[in-house]
């Protein structure tokens, strides 16, 4: 596959490559069913360099289990996730209970609207029984991902942004929503089913941007929209002297 792009962006990790369902690549990381797992250390683990997977079982954090598309992981593991996002539940919270459940994330006012955001989820199935989550170089080995992510810094970003316009001159190409670290993943699996579909910033979670690298946010779209990308590298915003000015501090 070409690697012009991430040649042309600087980019220092790979893009990752989102397969659903996909029961026959060999990992070199399954998340363990014993462990409490975050999804994005394993995409990060993907973009350098390695093929990691999860199944529903190995997917044990509930907002986790969302992002990955192993449907409504709230219900099934965290049925209190809305006072959790808002106000916590003071008093109430068992002892010893982390200040994240006793005082809240304030993501949301009240437990309201926490649960409003909470009921409009576009939660899906696609993952089951199995994601994996491959680095741009190894894709080869798997075939064509569903998704592409990728982190980038702010240059990398506005870079991406644009270039989802070159070919249908859209206003509004990427989305910007508000969710966990890895819900990047179900919103962008929502666009798959789209006839223009968007591609999906994140990273915003600020529970969770201690975590990840600094500086960076995270772009994921439908594999069509990443060949869009590709088509026409030599006529588009990266072959300029604007593009060539950032890239001196890339």
């Amino acid at each position: 596959m070409d690697s012009k792009i991430i040649e042309m962006l600087h980019l220092n990790l790979e893009p990752v490559g989102i397969f659903f369902g996909n029961t026959d690549a060999k990992s070199d990381m399954e998340a363990s069913p014993d462990k409490r797992n975050c999804v994005v250390p394993f995409i990060l683990s993907a973009a350098k360099g390695k093929i990691t997977s999860m199944t529903e079982a190995g997917c044990t954090c509930p907002g986790g289990a969302v992002g990955a598309c192993f449907g409504d992981g709230f219900t099934r593991l965290n049925p209190n996730i809305h006072l959790m996002l808002s106000q916590g539940l003071g008093d109430k919270a068992p002892n010893g209970a982390p200040p994240m459940l006793k005082e809240g994330e304030r993501f949301f006012c009240d437990a309201e609207t926490g649960m409003k955001w909470r009921m409009s989820m576009p939660f899906s199935e696609k993952a089951y029984p199995r994601i994996v989550f491959a680095p741009f170089s190894r894709w080869a080995e798997i075939g064509t991902p569903d998704l592409v992510y990728i982190f980038a810094n702010a240059d990398q970003i506005s870079a991406l942004v644009t270039m989802q316009g070159f070919h249908n001159g859209k206003r509004i190409n990427t989305l910007a929503p508000f969710g966990a670290a890895c819900h990047s993943i179900v919103y962008a699996a929502e666009q798959m089913d789209k006839d223009e579909p968007c591609a999906i910033m994140g990273l915003f979670d600020i529970s969770q941007r201690s975590a990840a690298i600094k500086d960076y946010l995270s772009m994921t779209m439908p594999y069509p929209l990443w060949e869009n990308m590709l088509d026409g590298l030599d006529r588009s915003c990266l072959t300029t002297h604007s593009w060539r000015n950032i890239e001196k501090r890339l």
